[in-house]
């Protein structure tokens, strides 16, 4: 009994929060008064007649949608590599993945923006891409590891003894067996990469990102407009992840029918 009430006192930590953020974006005065005297529809139409904000949101729906593509192919590479090291090798790979995770942000912003400046590279939507990837790319392996340290090797061995190329058995066996995890990994890489904002603070130069459009109307005004962008991101980021949850299940269920058949 106390172990469920604790679940739904952490289940109401999380949700109340959001559900008030979604309520107030329907809220046709521009003050957060309680009770809500009316509702309306004009912060989304604000939304879609502002092109500073459609271009910001643009901004990160490509760049979480690059961020993604390179982690996913990052993080198959990386992922065979993880495969074929020894103990040593495995350990130095998880030291490095945990390292920008245990970093704040704070520092790893400063640290990438001191790395383009050394190089010469000028601050654009490619270094806030490359930053996001190094953000995403850690999380995404760790995440992994769990699913590789279940890999049968005997597969890819067998597979290769019946003839198969490196090429072949990897795109037949190993690739179907680790796609649903890259997939799920791929889309949290994107849901971080589109609400990143310390990082992003750092390494994008002159170009606008959602989160950081945000920040900037929160400097001057706090309005229900902010609600419903969240509101907006909030489910399109929910879809996306569902999408691909429903992906990932019918991959399994795939193979599985198919283990079946043979």
């Amino acid at each position: 009994m106390i172990l469920r009430v604790t679940v739904y006192l952490i289940l109401a930590f999380l949700l109340i929060p959001l559900a008030l953020i979604v309520l107030f974006s329907f809220n046709a005065s521009p003050s957060f008064t309680f009770p809500i005297t009316g509702y309306s529809m004009r912060w989304y139409a604000q939304i879609f007649s502002d092109p500073q904000l459609g271009s910001a949101l643009w901004k990160s729906f490509w760049i979480a949608t690059l961020t993604a593509i390179i982690t996913f192919i990052l993080g198959a590479a990386a992922s065979l590599s993880w495969l074929r090291l020894g103990r040593k090798g495995r350990t130095i790979l998880e030291i490095l993945c945990i390292t920008p995770i245990a970093l704040p942000g704070l520092f790893l912003g400063v640290s990438l923006l001191v790395l383009a400046s050394q190089v010469g590279v000028q601050l654009s939507m490619i270094t806030i891409v490359l930053s996001h990837v190094v953000l995403a790319l850690p999380m995404l392996m760790i995440a992994m590891r769990a699913r590789l340290a279940l890999f049968d090797a005997n597969l890819e061995e067998a597979s290769r003894d019946l003839g198969a190329s490196q090429v072949l058995t990897f795109r037949r066996v190993t690739l179907p067996l680790i796609a649903p995890t890259l997939i799920s990994c791929a889309v949290l890489s994107f849901a971080l990469s589109f609400d990143e904002f310390v990082v992003t603070a750092f390494v994008s130069g002159t170009e606008t990102t959602l989160p950081m459009y945000i920040w900037s109307m929160m400097r001057r005004t706090v309005t229900p407009l902010i609600n419903a962008i969240s509101t907006l991101a909030m489910v399109f980021t929910i879809a996306i992840i569902s999408i691909a949850l429903a992906i990932a299940a019918m991959k399994r269920a795939t193979n599985l029918s198919s283990r079946d058949v043979a």
